[in-house]
């Protein structure tokens, strides 16, 4: 590549539009927040994604998170029926009131990513401020997003294969103590613990995963007479490509996944990452069964 070529970017190979899904959570108040943007291709590629993360959710609205994700998830299916059926929001009806649709931007990029991250971007600050954002970490919450992500696994579990389910949250003296070292999963053959790294709170869940980490190696260097022959770290991530991460949490997120890589490597763990629950216990499962 001469200069000239490093000076200037590639032209782009993906044309569409953009449009963001407005939210009145309060019907007539004129507040409005980002809950979804919608990009459509000029080959007829569409998607549609949440604007703002559930943790930002549970920021906001604390108890009532729950209640505002199922709105949300409600809107967004909504939409995702009428351009499965017409390509376009043009006459789509919102299922209930206090929803906006936004104008229509042209765009283009290298793929319908590219141009989703642009509506973020341009619509969402919740999304891009709030991941970029300094903040008071919060242990107790990522503990608990720690815990729902386990708990996800062992309900997917269920319904691929539900003779693994009684070798969850396996208690074990690993030490001369009495007291017990929980582990995720644990059969003859095979044991993981489960690490979630949350991009609004990497620095208490990396904590965490380093604490899973620690059990880890603590069974392994043990005087336990049988333990199993594999051992692992399973470590649940958005996707690196998910447009709603700005390219800062997405650089902060792949180097700290490169130093649990390393970190477990170095002490003969291995480490699966995985973007959902499903594909975590289907990975499981090929292994442990």
């Amino acid at each position: 590549m001469n200069t000239l070529e490093e000076l200037f970017p590639s032209e782009p190979t993906f044309f569409g539009t953009w449009q963001t899904l407005y939210l009145e959570p309060i019907v007539g108040s004129g507040e409005r927040i980002s809950v979804a943007v919608v990009a459509i291709g000029n080959n007829n590629q569409y998607r549609i994604i949440q604007a703002i993360r559930t943790e930002l959710l549970e920021c906001l609205y604390g108890a009532q998170s729950q209640n505002m994700q199922s709105i949300i998830d409600w809107l967004i299916e909504s939409a995702l029926n009428e351009l499965k059926t017409h390509r376009s929001l043009s006459e789509w009806a919102a299922p209930f009131g206090g929803v906006i649709l936004g104008s229509m931007h042209p765009a283009a990029d290298d793929s319908i990513e590219g141009i989703l991250k642009q509506a973020i971007r341009f619509t969402a600050s919740l999304s891009t401020l709030a991941l970029d954002a300094e903040r008071e970490e919060d242990e107790f919450q990522s503990k608990r997003y720690s815990e729902q992500w386990a708990t996800s696994i062992f309900d997917e579990i269920k319904t691929i294969n539900p003779h693994l389910s009684n070798c969850f949250k396996k208690r074990l003296k690993i030490s001369e103590s009495n007291l017990l070292t929980s582990f995720g999963f644990m059969n003859e053959k095979y044991v993981s613990n489960f690490g979630l790294l949350v991009p609004t709170r990497l620095s208490t869940s990396l904590n965490n995963v380093k604490a899973k980490l620690f059990d880890l190696e603590a069974l392994k260097k043990s005087q336990v007479l049988i333990k199993p022959q594999i051992y692992e770290i399973i470590i649940g991530t958005p996707s690196l490509s998910d447009p709603t991460l700005t390219d800062t949490s997405v650089k902060r997120l792949r180097e700290t996944i490169d130093m649990v890589t390393e970190v477990a490597a170095s002490e003969d763990i291995k480490l699966f990452r995985a973007e959902n629950a499903r594909e975590a216990a289907i990975h499981i499962n090929e292994i442990a069964a």
